[in-house]
């Protein structure tokens, strides 16, 4: 009796929605965790941007909650990732340091937004369950963005005008330069520096002398 109760109860748990809320204040990701977990959802919680692509990379969540002031990698960044990526993921931004005047959907990818110092529980509650629930305002079927496989680098020079190869990462989709290696077309392998996910490449076998010059290494996502 005991096994199949215990069975009930993992069947219960994989039919909770599930929630991803991402902020590096940890009193925050406790606060909410506890919140959410009340209200009968799986909660998930991460400190950034980075460590939450980590968590897509094995779960992908019913919803994502995501503060937008955070180190190494913004909430605005992390969010226009997602969207890019898990398009029909829906997505709520809050932050401490915007009021819903401040807040541009133009300028972040969140299909809602709540300011941590409005306090009121019940009415971010209501919001997590219409986004899960109902449908989204917003086309959700586009096809997501992700980088080949194996991808074709691109040749250019650095401020000093020694030739370097370009990468886009498959996780974080920042670009990032990679100098180890000579040219071939046998399929290598590189880290990318701001996550450390492994990203597969040929090169292209351009002359590097005919590469554009590159006085910094670009690290960006796609335009929003």
């Amino acid at each position: 009796m005991a096994s199949l109760i215990c069975e009930a109860r993992k069947v219960k748990n994989k039919s909770k929605p599930t929630v991803l809320f991402v902020d590096d204040e940890p009193c925050m990701r406790e606060l909410m965790a506890m919140i959410l977990t009340e209200e009968g959802y799986e909660v998930f919680t991460e400190k950034d941007g980075f460590d939450a692509l980590a968590h897509l990379r094995s779960s992908v969540p019913d919803l994502i909650i995501s503060d937008l002031q955070m180190p190494r990698m913004s909430g605005i960044e992390f969010l226009s990732v997602v969207r890019h990526r898990f398009p029909a993921i829906p997505v709520i931004a809050i932050s401490g340091a915007f009021d819903m005047q401040e807040f541009s959907p133009a300028q972040v990818m969140a299909d809602a937004f709540y300011p941590k110092l409005r306090c009121n529980p019940d009415e971010l509650m209501r919001t997590v369950s219409d986004l899960i629930h109902l449908p989204l305002a917003r086309p959700t079927n586009c096809h997501p963005l992700q980088p080949p496989k194996v991808q074709t680098a691109k040749h250019a020079l650095d401020r000093n005008g020694l030739p370097k190869l370009l990468l886009t990462c498959t996780d974080c989709l920042r670009v990032f330069s990679w100098t180890g290696g000579e040219g071939s077309r046998e399929i290598q392998q590189a880290h990318c520096r701001f996550c450390m996910t492994p990203v597969s490449f040929v090169s292209d076998l351009q002359s590097p002398s005919s590469a554009v010059v590159s006085t910094c290494d670009p690290a960006s996502v796609p335009a929003a």
